[in-house]
């Protein structure tokens, strides 16, 4: 059975669910130490042919040291409506726009405390939608510890995972420590390279943006087919 670890991020970019593609169970690591200004709280998506971050504004003061579950969105401030507004303006004239965008709008409207919660969502809601059925688990929900190379490989071991993927952005960590090598736990580097595709009005690809943007221009079933290719890509997004 294989198994992938990664930080749940907003509006994850196609790479993340081709990694996710890969794997019978996916886990949401949420207990590690948040990262302000990460690709846990925003991304990019394609605005009058720029690139335009997207960030969910959180509870940050006296809690410089809190968890991913920990997050709390800053529901005082009108990211909704601005956010909704912003991708409607970007991605109302695609040609898939009417695929995406009333989603977007029924998972960034709902109702969600936590960072986590919102982004596990949108996770889950895209994942249905290209037909990604893994099991999902937050490592939360896990009783395991350990830290670095020695979690992954405890959490593998309680799933009763035999073959771990990790994001390339990993091997340096993972190689130094040499714990996998020492245990009944395969490791496999998995690499995503994503294909250009008709970006509408920009004749200058940019890449590394939110699955979003692939969707509104290609649609679910295109993207599907995009998300199964593996390449060279060194990316740990």
């Amino acid at each position: 059975m294989k198994c992938a670890i990664m930080q749940p991020t907003y509006l994850p970019w196609a790479g993340y669910f081709s990694l996710l593609s890969t794997v019978d169970t996916f886990v949401f690591l949420d207990d590690v130490q948040f990262s302000k200004g990460s690709w846990q709280q925003r991304n990019r998506i394609l605005l009058n042919g720029k690139e335009h971050y997207l960030t969910v504004p959180i509870l940050k003061k006296g809690k410089s040291t809190q968890l991913i579950s920990e997050v709390k969105i800053d529901h005082s401030k009108p990211w909704k409506r601005k956010h909704l507004q912003t991708l409607k303006q970007a991605y109302i004239k695609y040609p898939f726009a009417e695929e995406i965008i009333p989603l977007l709008k029924e998972w960034i409207d709902s109702e969600n405390k936590f960072l986590v919660d919102l982004n596990i969502k949108i996770i889950k809601g895209i994942s249905e939608k290209l037909d990604l059925h893994p099991t999902f688990v937050k490592s939360s929900d896990i009783a395991v510890s350990g830290k670095r190379s020695e979690y992954l490989i405890n959490i593998c071991q309680q799933l009763r995972a035999d073959t771990y993927i990790s994001p390339p952005g990993s091997k340096q960590y993972i190689d130094e420590e040499d714990l996998f090598a020492k245990s009944d736990i395969n490791i496999e580097y998995f690499s995503y390279s994503p294909q250009p595709y008709l970006q509408l009005k920009n004749s200058n690809f940019i890449s590394h943006l939110s699955i979003v943007d692939m969707i509104a221009n290609i649609g679910f079933e295109e993207t599907k087919n995009d998300i199964g290719g593996k390449g060279n890509d060194d990316s740990n997004r």
